[in-house]
């Protein structure tokens, strides 16, 4: 049937356009979007004591819900706060509290139908007042409005116009509040400068966004970033434990060795070599005699997911700045990326992504805290990617890894000469053969139930197949056939879908 009202169709379409591009304008002025990690730092930075007192500071939108006033709220993540105003990372952060306060605010309101946005904090005792602040990007060049009707503080757009935000050219409005603070918003990127804890007044700090926001695998928190490694990497540690006593106790070298590294669309899984030495001195309240002790080759795992950053191996990650997780133990809190004091990182760089555990104190002016356990550090990499690369006493202090053919070493790796001293003790670690010599048949005994996609194959002297067999998951004993061989010297490849490999030598009588 014929539509009687053609004229109405072009109407209607520039109507649903224009509709579209409001919704998408408002889209776009957004201050913060649920899901993107945003990064910012403090320029004020100075440094004090280990650490600079500010590093780069990490939150998110968690959550959306509707208020009873009808506007759409986003609310930020949990997070520990210090009890003295401070952010985590900073060399004095000592007591913390849970607390609903991001580094901008509790949630982010915005009414439905309208251009603005409001940022929120919530009063939490004497620690810190409820404020509001009103955004209103789009509004005219040179306008003012109410900010924060309470405080009696109006603000200004400034200025709109194109810059480059972290390396991406954008439109950026700048509004300045009567009290004296700048908030900075890009059209696609969101807040890109603001107040410290959403205070007002009293020259709070100011912080920039070091990055572009976005998901977690694109971001510092990424298991790729932070575990880029290949089979054949050396990993050396020493672990220098802090004594109570005057004299110092023991010194320890830990080597680790890739042996595999498996990555699907949604996993990471590496398996890796470790053996230690300690050194004992056996010095007057020390308790192991002076000597030196070597442990037995281990056989060892990491496992991450690529799209949450979730480990078993490392159950406090991906956690972003100040946000906490109850344990066993206690609480994990994530002091975020912080930066050493220029040229302190050694071969692991001065800027550290850094896991704490906190323990409960005792009541400071009133109130109880948590406090921070340094022993309990982990540290990471972002930068460099090599894994956990230590605590307040074990800190990797050399590396050898190869990319693209290219080797580089940092470090001396003449501190771990006697560990993992040959491809043949490794090959020990992953299995035993038996009987060798063998006169029918030998049996490959595998340390670890065999993974998919493995495969055994025999070699004679001139390097020649002449038996190989696939492997099925989950088998630890092969049997490898002799009978139909001439006598001599063979060698018994172990080979994995993922490029590990390992080889034993087999006589034949």
């Amino acid at each position: 049937m014929k539509h009687h009202y053609r004229w109405l169709r072009p109407l209607l379409a520039a109507s649903l356009l224009t509709l579209g591009f409001g919704a998408r304008a408002q889209q776009l002025w957004r201050p913060f979007r649920p899901g993107l990690i945003y990064a910012y730092e403090s320029p004020t930075a100075t440094p004090a004591g280990m650490y600079v007192t500010k590093g780069i500071y990490t939150l998110r939108l968690d959550s959306a819900y509707v208020t009873a006033a009808g506007d759409s709220a986003w609310a930020f993540n949990r997070v520990m706060r210090e009890t003295q105003g401070r952010t985590p990372g900073e060399s004095y952060t000592n007591r913390f509290r849970k607390s609903r306060n991001n580094l901008f605010g509790q949630r982010l309101l915005w009414e439905p139908g309208s251009s603005e946005f409001t940022l929120e904090t919530i009063t939490e005792g004497t620690a810190q007042i409820g404020n509001t602040l009103r955004l209103r990007p789009r509004a005219p060049v040179a306008s003012t409005w109410v900010a924060n009707s309470a405080l009696g503080i109006n603000a200004t757009l400034s200025s709109r116009g194109l810059q480059m935000v972290n390396g991406q050219a954008d439109t950026v409005a700048t509004i300045t509040l009567s009290s004296g603070p700048v908030v900075r918003l890009s059209r696609r990127f969101g807040l890109i400068e603001g107040p410290q804890w959403l205070a007002l007044s009293n020259s709070p700090g100011q912080w920039t966004a070091t990055q572009l926001p976005v998901a977690l695998p694109q971001s510092p928190y990424s298991p790729l970033r932070l575990f880029d490694l290949q089979p054949g990497d050396e990993l050396g540690y020493t672990d220098d434990p802090i004594a109570i006593t005057p004299f110092s106790c023991s010194l320890g070298q830990i080597l680790r060795k890739v042996l595999t590294k498996t990555q699907t669309s949604d996993s990471l899984v590496y398996t890796y070599l470790e053996q230690s030495k300690y050194t004992y001195s056996g010095a007057p309240g020390c308790g192991p005699a002076a000597g030196t002790q070597n442990s037995s080759i281990a056989t060892r795992r990491w496992a991450l997911a690529l799209r949450t950053g979730q480990s078993n191996q490392f159950q406090f990650m991906p956690l972003l700045t100040g946000e906490y997780r109850l344990t066993a133990s206690g609480i994990t809190l994530s002091l975020g990326v912080v930066q050493l004091q220029p040229g302190g990182g050694g071969c692991v760089g001065d800027q550290r992504l850094v896991y704490d555990n906190l323990y409960t104190y005792g009541a400071n002016n009133g109130t109880f805290g948590h406090v921070p356990d340094l022993y309990t550090q982990v540290h990471f990499s972002s930068a460099l990617g090599l894994g956990p690369i230590g605590n307040n006493s074990v800190f990797l202090t050399y590396y050898r890894r190869t990319r693209s053919g290219v080797t580089t070493t940092c470090g001396s790796p003449s501190t771990f000469v006697n560990l993992l001293p040959s491809r043949a003790a490794q090959a020990a670690a992953l299995a035993t053969l038996h009987p060798n010599p063998a006169a029918e048949a030998a049996t490959l005994t595998l340390a670890q139930p065999a993974r998919a996609g493995q495969t055994l194959r025999l070699t004679d002297a001139l390097g020649r197949a002449v038996w190989q067999a696939s492997v099925a998951a989950g088998q630890t004993a092969l049997t490898v056939p002799l009978a139909e061989q001439p006598a001599g010297l063979y060698l018994l490849h172990l080979s994995g879908s993922n490029g590990s490999k390992a080889t034993w030598k087999l006589i034949h009588e």
